[in-house]
């Protein structure tokens, strides 16, 4: 028989995703709920969340906001943590069909649609073993609302 586990999931969008790797507004926000002693119990993020966050961390270097030299510590930062404390959300098909339905439905660029959908398949991973609710933590307002409107707690 297995284990019901309870407390609260947290899907991070990739914006907040980085927030736990560099020091921005909202980082301590996200730092607390995802490593907190009142913290989320799961982070989910989607499979493209590692992607995206590696390429806005190399980026943040282009845009001169953190040194070349600290470059690799942070990715490997990122690295460690995707590996030991994320649980990630495959970019599958369904996943890909379900972000396309909701950007008719809702004003979304195409990666916070697919974060919204691996959000919703988040829900249904975690259904069988799980018995809080999943928040959703994203730093764009439309993004937030929308999650909201689909019954997300959007902290």
């Amino acid at each position: 028989m297995a284990v019901r586990r309870e407390g609260f999931a947290l899907y991070l969008d990739t914006s907040a995703l980085v927030k736990l790797f560099i020091d921005e507004d909202g980082s301590a926000e996200v730092r607390a709920l995802a490593r907190g002693r009142a913290g989320a119990e799961v982070l989910l993020v989607s499979q493209l969340g590692y992607t995206e966050a590696s390429v806005s961390l190399a980026r943040m270097v282009h845009l001169g906001r953190i040194p070349a030299a600290d470059l690799p510590h942070h990715l490997g930062a990122l690295e460690r943590y995707w590996d030991e404390s994320i649980q990630e959300v495959a970019l599958s098909e369904d996943v890909l069909r379900d972000a396309r339905q909701l950007a008719q439905r809702f004003p979304l660029r195409t990666y916070d649609a697919i974060h919204l959908a691996s959000a919703r398949e988040a829900k249904r991973m975690l259904r069988d073993g799980f018995d809080g609710e999943v928040r959703f933590l994203a730093f764009d307002s439309g993004l937030a609302r929308a999650a909201r409107t689909l019954g997300f707690t959007t902290p």
